[in-house]
């Protein structure tokens, strides 16, 4: 059964804001009513998303709203100075996580963008850093139907903190300007429901915290709430480098982007290289890594070739065409294919070198990115691990990864690999079915990486020979060739399903 926030009319009488005490009451009241609504909401979404992928989606914002009202609650029974202090980038991601599914109910879409050198935390309570933006970011919600919401952040030359959301709304009325910030300032004749109390709470917390808050419509249509912060309330960040753990190379001097669309490919290299010191970002796609590139500094590009969007050759060759100091950025292409015809085309496009995959060996993938970064290199003496084509599992790379990225990211790493596998085998199977060697291909391509990166040397091999065979378009052998792959997979998902369960 659902249950909803909402109150039949005639609504009962508003109650009393006669003294300070009564005002923050009804405010505070306010917000919680409104996060609360926002779990109802995204409960309603999950219950109709069935089994879908979606789920996730739904159950990290309603994670996300009870934790504001955890927040919200905490401070009702506490004393301010508890909570003096807002880490940023937490924070950032906890409104993300909040608020992009619920644009996306809407067709909208919403970004956080950051610019520039910004402090670790700022002096103000993480719930009043909440309740103002989220207040805000609701607002412009509210009254946009199209379009894209975006939150900005960044140092201005001041040196104060620049907040921003801008909206691609109506803009806000003669009328709302006049009433804008005000107690239970809502326009006569407004559309969309409301209170008028969330710019009005924005801007006390704002005030009492001593910062500055504005609003103005947008030349180019929308609207645009700003909020700054002094430099005197902004924490710096703390610049640490992390350590490499012993015996692995050194790669604490690289601030590395990892291109890479494959989850569990993308985990076991970002652990791998974590461990070896290293500051890593993602990017799923092309397109997102060229986003990435545009807006970081990066000494560093781990591109894998086979992308969506836009391939790892159409970023290098991009990056290489720009015409300041970023297209002079290191570039490595990570791929499962090096053949010569294969690394003259990567070359051609702007690769600095190749590392092929899978990763199994942490030691030789830090090498390989030493080789060509020119720092020096740690020597140790690596033992090489006995090879035995027929087992289903190479233990001494499974157990040699586990030390490596641990046991919490090793039962994650299994848990995307039992799904590559499943949709593997799906994809090999339909492409046989319907005599298509592209699926084949596509999959068997992935299933070469995946399996090598724990281990799974002989389903490895299976892959390479199917991917191979594909290409001839013997549908005989392709036929035999996937019926081995397809057991192979079966091998492979008892050990990891066994895995899982013993865990």
């Amino acid at each position: 059964m659902r249950h909803e926030l909402t109150q039949t009319k005639p609504q009962l009488a508003e109650p009393p804001i006669d003294t300070p005490e009564q005002i923050e009451n009804v405010l505070l009241s306010h917000d919680i009513r409104s996060a609360l609504s926002q779990i109802v909401h995204a409960g309603h979404a999950l219950e109709d998303a069935g089994l879908s992928d979606a789920h996730a989606v739904f159950l990290k914002q309603i994670g996300s709203a009870a934790l504001y009202i955890n927040d919200l609650l905490e401070m009702a029974s506490a004393q301010a100075d508890t909570m003096p202090v807002s880490e940023i980038t937490p924070l950032l991601a906890q409104m993300e996580m909040l608020w992009r599914p619920e644009a996306a109910k809407k067709g909208l879409g919403f970004s956080v963008v950051k610019k520039g050198d910004l402090p670790g935390a700022l002096r103000l309570p993480k719930i009043d850093f909440l309740r103002i933006f989220n207040n805000i970011i609701g607002n412009a919600l509210k009254f946009s139907n199209h379009g894209e919401l975006v939150f900005r952040i960044a140092r201005i030359n001041s040196g104060a903190l620049l907040l921003e959301v801008v909206d691609d709304g109506p803009g806000f009325s003669d009328d709302a300007k006049q009433k804008l910030f005000s107690l239970r300032g809502r326009p006569e004749g407004a559309v969309a429901e409301g209170s008028g109390l969330g710019l009005y709470i924005a801007r006390e917390l704002v005030s009492k915290a001593g910062g500055e808050i504005s609003a103005e419509n947008r030349p180019s249509g929308g609207a645009r709430v700003s909020v700054s912060f002094p430099e005197d309330l902004l924490i710096a960040a703390e610049k640490s480098v992390a350590k490499p753990k012993p015996g692995f190379p050194d790669l604490s001097h690289l601030n590395i982007l990892l291109a890479e669309d494959n989850p569990t490919n993308q985990l076991v290299a970002t652990q791998m290289l974590k461990k070896m010191g290293a500051s890593v970002e993602t990017a799923p796609d092309g397109v997102e890594a060229m986003s990435a590139f545009e807006a970081g500094d990066y000494n560093l590009g781990l591109i894998d070739i086979e992308m969506p969007r836009k391939s790892g050759l159409e970023v290098m060759r991009e990056m290489r065409a720009r015409s300041d100091e970023k297209a002079k950025t290191t570039l490595l292409a990570l791929t499962a294919y090096v053949l010569p015809e294969h690394r003259e085309s990567i070359m051609e496009a702007g690769a600095d070198g190749i590392i092929a995959k899978p990763l199994t060996d942490i030691a030789a993938f830090g090498s390989a990115i030493l080789l060509v970064t020119g720092a020096p290199e740690v020597e140790e003496e690596t033992a090489l691990a006995a090879h035995n084509p027929d087992a289903d599992i190479q233990m001494d790379v499974y157990n040699g990864l586990k030390d490596i990225i641990g046991k919490d990211s090793m039962l994650e790493l299994l848990g995307k690999v039992n799904s590559d596998l499943a949709d593997v085998r799906a994809g090999v199977l339909d492409g046989v079915a319907n005599k298509d060697a592209g699926p084949i291909r596509a999959n068997t391509h992935i299933l070469i990486s995946v399996a090598g990166a724990f281990g799974a040397v002989n389903l490895q091999h299976l892959a390479e020979d199917l991917n191979a065979t594909a290409k001839t378009g013997d549908w005989g052998r392709i036929v035999l060739g996937a019926t081995r792959c397809e057991r192979g997979i079966s091998d492979v998902l008892r050990f990891v399903t066994a895995e899982l369960e013993g865990a």
